[in-house]
């Protein structure tokens, strides 16, 4: 489970009384002039504490408008996208791809995407991922899946790498367009 902000800063709160229990401060102020200019750095301190908590509260509030904006373009779009770990494990898959793999998106997480390529385009498959993650430029492909609901669905992938996050393995984002829809764009 998440921990809240209110554990959290109740937390940060009981450390911080331990470290002042162990360390307590040691009178300053002997005469009142000193006492005045502590009260007034406690109170400049203060002040920019403060300053700095509202200029944060203002970057989560950006922050989480932009993860809504992302979370609505990926999930939302009309075009199917996984995004895949370096080995081809779903890491993440939006709706489209759920429903053109014919599975439930949640249940495709953690699973290879090489399961839905049939046999005979495996390998290529992992030519291009393997291509995807050694060049920064975009990669294509052409296969064919096998859907979950017993239908092949022939594809083109494009995939770029991700940029590297510290601390978190490589990931690429795949856009998996369906090529019947082209080619019945292409008749009209």
């Amino acid at each position: 489970m998440k921990p809240t902000r209110r554990s959290s800063r109740s937390a940060i709160t009981k450390n911080a009384k331990e470290v002042i229990k162990k360390n307590p401060a040691k009178p300053v102020g002997k005469t009142p002039e000193e006492v005045q200019r502590l009260v007034h750095l406690l109170q400049v301190n203060q002040f920019e504490l403060e300053h700095q908590n509202q200029e944060l509260r203002i970057a989560e509030a950006e922050l989480e408008a932009s993860r809504t904006k992302y979370v609505n373009l990926f999930d939302l779009s009309p075009v199917a996208y996984v995004v895949l770990s370096a080995n081809g494990a779903m890491k993440e898959v939006n709706m489209s791809a759920g429903k053109m793999l014919g599975s439930d998106r949640r249940k495709l997480i953690g699973k290879q995407f090489t399961g839905q390529v049939v046999r005979e385009d495996q390998s290529a498959f992992t030519a291009f991922l393997k291509s995807v993650f050694s060049s920064p430029a975009k990669q294509s492909c052409k296969v064919l899946l096998a859907a979950n609901d017993k239908r092949t669905v022939h594809v083109q992938l494009e995939g770029l790498k991700l940029d590297d996050i510290p601390g978190t393995e490589p990931e690429c984002q795949i856009a998996v367009l369906d090529l019947a829809v082209y080619k019945d764009v292409e008749k009209r």
